[in-house]
């Protein structure tokens, strides 16, 4: 344990020539990691989710290797596997790790947090990079924010990140703020939303004090503007915006803007406002799916110290198909009634709770599920009643996968609810389900458009 510790702080202090790894990666990406077992000069870790597993080995491996070897007083060989859940790796470890090595090495992956938050207390702040919840929906923006916050001005000037309501924008903009400072305490960065530089700009008018306006602005490494789709309804304005953004960038000073949409969709925003903004990097954060809707489930139990089960945290993470926002809502709404009346957070109680509240998803707009399953039956050719059947023919799993996945990104059904309706089949079923089509997805083209062909089909339909 003792020689674990030591190989977590050279991970998190070394600073070698190819590379440095980043606090904010640090704190996501490799303090998750947790130990597996120590056997025949490799070392297997385990990544909470295949995401974290190809950034590891990616872009992280050499320094592991030689970290490891350093603090074991070896040559070890890093290897990461994939963990169903932290409770299971937690588990695991402490079965293998003292059988696999008589003398104990395994590690507790949470000490690199507080090595690499210099002693500071491990509360997650409301909004930094290391409680932002990662992605295959986000990485790329969470990335690249990370860079603006370490090199302003050097590159992708200016970032444009745009998605729709509760999906982490502004958590980002808050999160370059802090690590900007964090590195280097005597940059300044400023954050406003689009409405108060509005209200500012008009006050300023009023009182004839434009001269010093532009002085808020210029004195600052990193301008951060939230919200600014709301620019295109104040023309006035836009006159300003634009001398300040050309001056800005002039001085080389970072611009980053977050919107609910594009550039181009945003309406009465002047065509040259708009090409300013494209002339940069622009990134589009999708809603999350359900793997990253449950891991900020749990890093919100962990913060209010509450325990429950994945089958309630998945019930509570299929509510909610898109906005975050609303997902820490219904999180809340049960820990609270947990408080108040002094249950255990089971399945049941969080049912009881969120009984009124329906899936994120338009109801009235959404199939239903004996509409997607028609659809899917006449599709592939296939009896309704084999769909819904204990059969395991390759083509009726390949149609009922396909199934399950649309009631769930269509219909907004709860998991559990889904197995109900597709022969009485378990949750994980479901879940197993959907992430195999969503790797089809990426994989296969054919797969990809029978789903884009059964999407349009159902909601014509509707």
């Amino acid at each position: 344990m003792r020689r674990y510790g030591r190989f977590v702080s050279r991970i998190s202090r070394r600073q070698p020539r190819q590379k440095r790894i980043a606090l904010p990666y640090f704190a996501s990406i490799i303090a998750p990691l947790k130990p597996v077992s120590i056997n025949n000069g490799t070392f297997t870790v385990a990544a909470p989710n295949s995401f974290n597993k190809d950034i590891v080995e990616k872009n992280y491996s050499i320094e592991l290797d030689e970290a490891a070897s350093g603090a074991l007083g070896r040559d070890v060989k890093v290897v990461v596997t994939v963990s169903p859940s932290g409770e299971a790796v937690e588990k695991t470890a402490s079965r293998s790790a003292e059988p696999a090595d008589p003398d104990p090495a395994s590690p507790d992956m949470h000490q690199v947090a507080d090595v690499t938050q210099s002693g500071e207390s491990g509360q997650l702040k409301k909004y930094t990079f290391d409680n932002f919840v990662v992605g295959n929906s986000n990485h790329f923006a969470y990335n690249t924010a990370i860079m603006v916050a370490e090199n302003p001005g050097a590159k992708y000037n200016p970032l444009f990140i745009y998605g729709g309501t509760g999906l982490g924008k502004t958590h980002l903009l808050f999160a370059i703020k802090d690590y900007a400072e964090t590195l280097n305490p005597s940059i300044k960065v400023k954050y406003i939303r689009t409405s108060a530089f509005i209200d500012e700009f008009i006050q300023t008018v009023t009182w004839k004090k434009t001269h010093t306006f532009d002085q808020k602005y210029i004195d600052n490494k990193i301008v951060l503007f939230d919200d600014i789709q709301t620019l295109g309804k104040t023309e006035s304005t836009q006159d300003k915006f634009f001398d300040l953004f050309n001056l800005l960038y002039s001085l080389n000073t970072h611009i980053v803007l977050t919107s609910d949409r594009p550039p181009g969709e945003i309406e009465r925003l002047s065509e040259r406002i708009q090409s300013r903004f494209m002339q940069g990097l622009m990134i589009d954060i999708k809603p999350p799916d359900l793997e990253t809707r449950l891991a900020i489930l749990r890093l919100n139990a962990a913060a209010e110290k509450v325990e429950i089960p994945d089958d309630a945290m998945i019930y509570i993470a299929s509510k909610v198909n898109s906005n975050i926002r609303v997902l820490e809502g219904l999180f809340n709404r049960v820990v609270a009634s947990s408080r108040l009346y002094g249950t255990r957070i089971d399945l049941e109680m969080v049912q009881d709770v969120l009984k009124d509240q329906v899936a994120e998803t338009d109801q009235a707009r959404s199939p239903s599920v004996d509409l997607i399953q028609t659809h899917v039956s006449n599709y592939y050719n296939i009896p309704r009643v084999d769909l819904i059947s204990m059969s395991r023919s390759r083509s009726l799993v390949h149609a009922r996968q396909v199934a399950m996945y649309l009631c769930r990104e269509l219909a907004g059904e709860t998991l559990i609810s889904i197995g109900d309706r597709f022969g009485g089949r378990h949750h994980a079923t479901v879940i197993h389900s959907c992430r195999n089509v969503e790797t089809m997805l990426k994989q296969r083209k054919d797969v990809l458009q029978e789903v884009r062909e059964l999407t349009n089909i159902i909601n014509r339909s509707c």
